[in-house]
């Protein structure tokens, strides 16, 4: 008897990515809510299912061989620990006005896709939206429009397990092909599903990573509706970013209201590892190392002293990805200068707590008896300061996806939002 997905399950290792239900052969697994963690939930169709194991071995959340997926991908191993393999650096935007300033940092994604699209080179795209229908819910799918990849513009602080498409891509025509759009964990769960699938290796060409420092459970959005005194049952829609950079977070009502509040607001309780999922506490890949194209936030001094559109660090890491943004450049879609390793340093300087606290949360996991994510892959040796660092982010999650704490838990998080605000006005 083989291992299945239900083992990462029991572990609290699901990553939410889907790559499990996307590639079952027997299509005997689905995602549903787990209501008291706010995540998604992978559920095994026991008469279905024959135990092959192959949602195990795909499934990214227990292990990514960092080093033979960087052999297999790039040719070598990486040699600059904190970003991965790549070519060169670049800062950019769209050329179309509107896509940059709905964007959630100047439409990079949104121009590529566009231009591969108009030019033949996809015949399509895996990215999500949120649902119509349920509007507080992702939806990944297939943009085959302009339109469509339009309306997947801006980032999602939400689970999305956008890899359930992996299924629609090898059914899909003998001779189309495909671009896919996600988080690192997305990206690797995919890399690890081309390893043992020709079609689908075959069928997706282009693979665009987002930088990650972690991801949200659906509380956090819960939370932020809750700020604004606003009922689940009155949104008609949610758009996390978008109206220039950094933006804002806004909810249209059902009743026409337009609700707002600036993305540095709304991004508190995210960047204080409050509501996040628990499988990003032990994730050691910030930049998508596994991509073709890397994008994400500018956090770079200079640019956040006078960006207001906005803009994003775009990360070359193959010769496919080179090549298609420099005819997307030279056909107007897009402008990119390029810029130094070390300011994309400077932007993800979390990316270095990703190579050393990680371990420290992984130590903490293994002496509480936990199974732990196996990483083939070069970290950072921590130090002490690193321990106390490294900590608390697990404390604060811990703390907060506890429904018993929680109330006492928002408590302190307003009030810290509150001081926040204070130290904001007095700059």
């Amino acid at each position: 008897m083989r291992q299945t997905i239900q083992t990462v399950v029991d572990d609290h290792l699901c990553n939410n990515c889907g790559t499990c239900a996307g590639i079952c052969p027997q299509n005997a697994i689905s995602l549903s809510l787990d209501k008291n963690f706010q995540i998604y939930k992978p559920e095994i169709q026991s008469d279905t299912c024959n135990e092959c194991g192959f949602c195990y071995t795909v499934c990214p959340g227990h292990s990514v061989d960092f080093k033979n997926l960087n052999k297999e991908i790039f040719g070598k191993e990486s040699e600059d620990i904190i970003l991965g393999n790549y070519f060169n650096c670049y800062i950019g935007h769209s050329l179309e006005s509107g896509i940059r300033y709905n964007a959630a940092s100047g439409g990079v994604i949104t121009g590529l896709l566009i231009y591969a699209l108009e030019q033949g080179i996809i015949d399509g795209a895996l990215v999500t939206r949120m649902n119509k229908d349920r509007p507080l819910e992702p939806e990944p799918f297939i943009a085959r429009t302009r339109g469509e990849i339009i309306e997947a513009s801006a980032s999602k602080y939400c689970p999305v397990p956008s890899n359930i498409l992996l299924r629609e891509i090898l059914n899909s025509e003998n001779d189309e092909k495909f671009a896919v759009v996600g988080l690192p964990c997305h990206i690797h769960g995919i890399r690890k599903a081309e390893s043992l699938n020709n079609k689908l290796k075959e069928k997706i060409i282009l693979h665009i990573g987002l930088f990650c420092s972690h991801n949200d459970t659906f509380w956090q959005t819960d939370y932020i509706l809750k700020s604004l005194n606003i009922s689940r049952e009155e949104v008609k829609s949610i758009r996390y970013r978008g109206e220039g950079w950094p933006g804002k977070l806004s909810v249209i009502l059902k009743d026409g209201q337009n609700l707002s509040i600036p993305f540095r607001r709304a991004i508190f309780p995210h960047i204080v590892w409050f509501n996040s999922m628990n499988r990003c506490l032990y994730c050691c890949d910030l930049t998508a190392e596994l991509a073709d194209i890397s994008v994400g936030d500018p956090w770079i001094p200079d640019i956040l002293k006078v960006e207001r559109i906005g803009k994003s660090i775009v990360m070359v890491r193959t010769d496919f990805g080179s090549n298609l943004l420099y005819s997307a450049g030279k056909e107007g879609y897009l402008r990119t200068t390029p810029i130094h390793a070390e300011d994309v340093n400077t932007s993800v300087s979390m990316g270095v707590t990703k190579k050393i606290d990680v371990q420290v949360r992984l130590f903490a996991r293994r002496l509480a008896g936990k199974s732990i994510p196996i990483y083939n892959t070069r970290l950072l040796k921590p130090r002490f300061i690193n321990y106390i660092r490294g900590l608390i982010p697990l404390i604060i999650s811990t703390w907060s996806s506890n429904v018993h704490f929680r109330p006492f838990s928002e408590k302190l998080l307003d009030i810290g939002i509150w001081l926040s605000e204070i130290s904001e006005k007095r700059r």
